[in-house]
This record gives C-alpha cells, structure tokens and sequence, in this order.
C-alpha cells in the first residue's frame, strides 16, 4: 500500500514528543501491562466466505447482506464462535436452518453454537446483517455519493470502494480481521444495472432481472488474507490493456477509469503487462491471480492498495505525472505480501518493503540501455534519503519488526519505516549476497511460503539454507535493532608511509540496548590511471583506526558508492577528492553524494565543479539546487542533540 506519508521533520517532532511522553513504549507505566500485540487464536480455520450484498438505492448509503461463512474447528471440538463486527446491525445468525445465540457489543460478534462443532469438519455460518455508512471515513467502505457539478460522469454518480488493511474489513463484513487467517471469497453484488462492480478473482457472470438490476458474482478461489477482499461499485470506463506486449488471455488486464478518461488511464497504466512480465521472470513466479484490474476512485485514503488481483487507487494521485513506480510497487504486492501473506503486523515490512524495493528493481529493468545501474542506485539513494531523520534508539522506539505500536496504521508511519528502511534491508542482502544467491533465495521463499503467512525468520531462514551465511547479526542489527548508523569518517594520505589512514567513528547513541553497528565499509580508491580498486574498512566498536597498504597516491576515496552499507557518512577528506567524485564518482550515489558535500561551500573551485557537471544528471542537478546537504544536516543538528 502506498500511504501519505508526513515530511521527515514533522515525523522526527511527533517521534521526539511520543519518547517525552513515554519513556518506554514496551509497557503501560500505570498499570505494568505490556503493550506488545500478538496474534488472536485461529479456534476455527475460516475455509471460505460468500456475501450475497444487496444495494437497493446508491445514493442512500445502506446495505443488507446475507454472509455464509464456512468453518471448521481447529485441534478439538468447539462451541462459540468469536469474530470481528464494527458497526454493523447483526439480525440473524444460523446454522443449517437451525437459529444460534448470539452477542454483538458493535465491535465483537460471539456466536454460541448448539453444538459442539468436532474439528476439521466444515461446516456454514449464516448472518443476516445491514450496514449504514453515513461518512467517508477512509476505512472499511466508504460510500461517495455524486456531485452533479462534476465534469465526469464517474464524479457525478454515487460510488463505493473498500478499504481493508490494515484491520477494517469488519466495518462492512464479519470476519477474522487479523492478517493470520487465510480464506477464499465470493461476493454476489446485486446493483442497479447502470453500475459497474468488481472485486478479487474472476467474474462467474453479471445477470440483469426484470426490475433493471444487475447481480455481479466474483470469485476469488485462492486463499487470501481477510483484509485484501474489495468491493468497488460505481460507472466506470472499464479499459482493456491488451496490446503487441500483452497477449495472453488467461490473464486479463483492465483499468476501471473516470468517464471520459479512458485513453488517459490506458496510457498511465499501460506499462502493466510489461511489469508483470519482468516480475514473472524475476520471481519465477507466474501473475498468482485470475486477473488484474487497477480501479481508480475517488475519496480515497491512501495512494493505493493492493487487495488480492483489484488495485484500488486514489483518483487524484492518476491524473497528473508518471506514477510507474505506484504501479509497479502495489503489483509487486501481489506476490509480497497478497500471495505471502504476514502473520502479524509486526512483519510488514516483507510487503511494503519488497514492494518499494520492487519500485527500484522496476526503474533497472525499465532504464535506458546503460543506464540500468544508475536508475536503480537513484530509487535506492531516495529510500536513504527518506530515512534520513530516522535518529530512533531503542528502547524508547519500535524497530523495522516490532509488535509493539499503539494501533496496528502507526506501524505504516514509524521512523524504522517498513517502506524505505525495509527497501534498504533488501537491498544490502542482494549487495551482500549476489544477485544469484539473493533472487535464488526470494524464489525458494515464494515456492516454500505462498498462500501462507509468514514471519520475518522465515525469510532469513531461506537466505541462509541458499546462501550458506549466518545471517542473525545482519537482521538483529538492521531489522530488529531502531535506528540507523551514522559514521565519520576521516581520510589522510601518508606519503611517506605509502598508506591511507582512515578514522572512523559511529556517532549515533550506543549503549547496552543500542551497540555498534558490525560493518564492513567498502572505500573504493582511485589512481591517475583512472583505474580503481575497493579495500573494505571493518568496525563493530565505536571507534577504529586502520591503515591500508596502496600502490601509489589515490586521486579519491569514495566512501561506499554502492551503498552496501545504509549508514549515513559524513567523510572528511581533501577537496580535491569531493571534486573528483562528482566528476568522475563510479556511480551516481558517489556523485550525489559529492555534490551535497560541495553545494553549501563558499569555494570557487567547489562552484565551478558544480557548474561543470551541470546538465549530466539530473538527479545531481536537483540535489545542487536543494542544496540538500546544508539544509538536512541543520534539521538534524537541531534535533538530534547528544543523541547523534
């Protein structure tokens, strides 16, 4: 899912008066209980649910609904049933026929069976339920009615589309609303017949009666989790995206877009097939889905999610600008995180972080012949840039994998942030790995865990059986541990000694719950042949000293150019070799990274340099005119204090 992110200095205030407030968010400080969340017990193994939904009036914002859920119980016989109910009107609640007890408190429905139900055999659930949806909260469905001053006729007409994750499918249908239970779906949508509907899988048939309205039955008969079923109602311009590249009719790719925006849709999202093509190959996973629809609509949210083979996304986020990398970041969803599923929200970085990685591994593939490497280092250096504030220490603030949060969204907003420091922990694996070894583990943990909900030591547990290495102290550090390491440092050349000295120091808080940071910094160094060559600087303590042995003078020591390691550097070294870098750095990380150290200098040399190299990249230019690294570097040394 893509969210609406705060801008890193709001984020960094609301962390630093979250840490005034409470010290130590593991625990409740009144009443000593822990606040960690875990997974609610599976008592029955929820098999399938059909909701047969009835909308008599679009623009009334009422519903009724018949569901049929299909149980069986889990490791010995049981009687009462417990299932998630927000703000629903529960009627009725039966088994074959036969009436059942019941209690509904508008959040939880308890179902007293009567009878023990034995386990491993199935058996259905009815319930009669309404629902009124009064405002567009964003959550669970919401119900837009039309604006008759509208220039599109999809503005104009009422419209509802479904928002699950993280827990609020159960504002609209009964279930577990928890991401460890697995289901298939069917919904059976009866609508008046100038309405379009859709939803996860295949559409078994769309059938108008004699009153003018239509039934619409979807189908969605692989396991998905509870908070990936949508329901999207409105008039649509429902837009092929067959073409020379896409012939494949087992696979059908539509766009569900505005009245009067067709060809527009099908040109923003007319990458899709391509996408899935490369993604295929990459995985060595076929499309997991019936089909693919990407449905924009209007009062939405977010940016866009990626319920199970139907993308909703946020009307005004389409209509301007390229958004190939929203795109290809929810289709990558539809293996990370739809296909494997996670068994907490404690995990949810293996979706949103593979999925933003998958937005970098897209801008590669999709590059400019040459330019592959610097399209993908560009995606990568902005995931450190976004992380940037991230000052956070434990225990005072929640790593990448943490169950401990307030509610289950904050662990979409956090500073350990599963989008970009999760992109950055896949990208340091496939720097450490290979790209054979890494996309080998990826697809051992795909064709061993799909169709299953997964936990972070699953994935690791893949990467060691395929690559051979221990990686506990890489996830401990990266994963499980806040923060992110920031390190000076030093560079001095003894030409009398024929070595270059290098000082390094890890300057962010290192304490008993916070140690240093084990790493391996790559210098790659450079000579007037303009041949180069790496020597790699190992420092698990505060501080370290070391001396390497060159051939002759080093033109430039470029710090990491890779970004193996996502620490953030501020190196010291002779101007000379700022200037080299930008002009002649081995990749478009190490330029940048020059030209943030070089913008804020009151030195002609510094300004020609720049000024030289204008027009080369773009990336660069934008990063000369923000004058990035004076201003970022100000925000930090007003905010991080001692901690830094």
């Amino acid at each position: 899912m893509i969210r609406r992110r705060l801008t890193p200095v709001v984020c960094m205030l609301l962390l630093c008066a979250s840490a005034q407030a409470q010290q130590d968010p593991r625990i409740d400080p009144d009443t000593g209980r822990a606040t960690a969340h875990y997974p609610p017990a599976r008592h029955f193994d929820h098999l399938h649910v059909r909701l047969d939904i009835d909308i008599p009036d679009m623009s009334k914002r009422r519903l009724t609904a018949v569901e049929t859920l299909t149980l069986a119980a889990i490791g010995t016989a049981r009687r009462d049933v417990r299932l998630n109910a927000v703000g629903l009107e529960i009627r009725s609640v039966e088994v074959g026929g036969r009436p059942q007890a019941f209690e509904h408190d508008g959040e939880t429905l308890l179902v007293h069976l009567d009878e023990d139900r034995p386990p491993n055999v199935a058996f259905d659930l009815r319930i009669e339920y309404a629902g009124h949806f009064p405002y567009a909260t964003g959550e669970g469905l919401t119900w837009t009615l039309g604006r008759e001053d509208a220039p599109s006729l999809t503005d104009r007409s009422p419209q509802i589309h479904t928002q699950g994750q993280p827990q609020s499918n159960s504002k609209w249908f009964v279930c577990h609303d928890w991401p460890n239970e697995q289901l298939t779906s069917e919904l059976l949508v009866t609508v008046d017949s100038d309405y379009q509907v859709c939803s996860n899988g295949r559409l078994l048939s769309s059938d108008t009666g004699p009153d003018g309205r239509t039934t619409w039955h979807w189908l969605q008969d692989k396991p998905h989790s509870t908070y990936l079923v949508v329901l999207v109602v409105g008039q649509f311009a429902v837009v092929g995206l067959g073409d020379a590249n896409w012939r494949r009719p087992d696979l059908p790719l539509t766009v569900y877009a505005p009245v009067g925006f067709a060809n527009t849709m099908a040109e923003t999202f007319g990458n899709t097939g391509r996408m899935i093509t490369h993604f295929e190959k990459l995985f060595d996973e076929p499309f997991p889905w019936d089909k693919y629809s990407q449905l924009v609509v209007r009062n939405f949210a977010a940016g866009a999610m990626e319920n199970t083979s139907a993308t909703t996304f946020n009307q005004g986020m389409t209509m301007g600008g390229d958004v190939d990398a929203v795109i290809a970041h929810e289709l990558v969803h539809q293996w990370f995180g739809d296909l494997i599923s996670y068994k907490t929200w404690a995990d949810l970085w293996l979706g949103e972080g593979w999925a933003t990685f998958g937005e970098a591994l897209w801008a590669e593939h999709d590059a400019e012949p040459g330019q592959e490497r610097e399209a993908y280092h560009r995606a990568i250096f902005s995931n450190l840039a976004a992380s940037r504030m991230n000052t956070t220490y434990a225990p005072t603030y929640p790593g990448l994998v943490s169950n401990v949060y307030p509610n289950p969204d904050t662990n979409f907003y956090k500073a350990n942030n599963p989008y970009s420091k999760g992109a950055l922990v896949l990208h340091m694996l496939r720097m450490r790995l290979g790209d054979d070894v890494f996309f080998e583990g990826t697809r051992r943990f795909i064709d061993e865990y799909k169709f299953k909900p997964v936990e972070t030591d699953d994935f690791r547990r893949t990467l060691e059986d395929v690559s051979g290495q221990s990686l506990e102290r890489f996830f401990r550090q990266w994963v499980d541990q806040p923060g992110m390491p920031r390190v000076d440092v030093e560079l001095a050349w003894d030409d009398e000694a024929g070595v270059l000295e290098v000082h390094a120091e890890q300057t962010q808080r290192i304490d008993a719950d916070n140690p240093a940071y084990a790493l391996a910094i790559p210098l790659y160094v450079t000579f007037d042949d303009e041949q180069g060559t790496y020597v790699y600087l190992p420092m698990e303590t505060r501080t370290i000293d070391h001396s390497f042995e060159l051939p002759a003078r080093p033109t430039d020591v470029s710090v990491d150019p890779n970004l193996r390691v996502a620490a953030f550097t501020r190196v010291t070294k002779p101007l000379a070799m700022w200037i080299e870098e930008l002009e002649h750095g081995s990749t478009i990380i190490a330029r940048a990274r020059a030209a943030e150290h070089l913008a804020p200098l009151d030195d002609e040399s510094a300004r020609s340099a720049l000024a030289g190299v204008r027009g080369v990249s773009a990336f660069v230019d934008a990063i000369v005119d923000a004058n990035a690294a004076s201003s970022l570097d100000s925000q930090l040394a007003g905010i991080e204090g001692d901690d830094r």
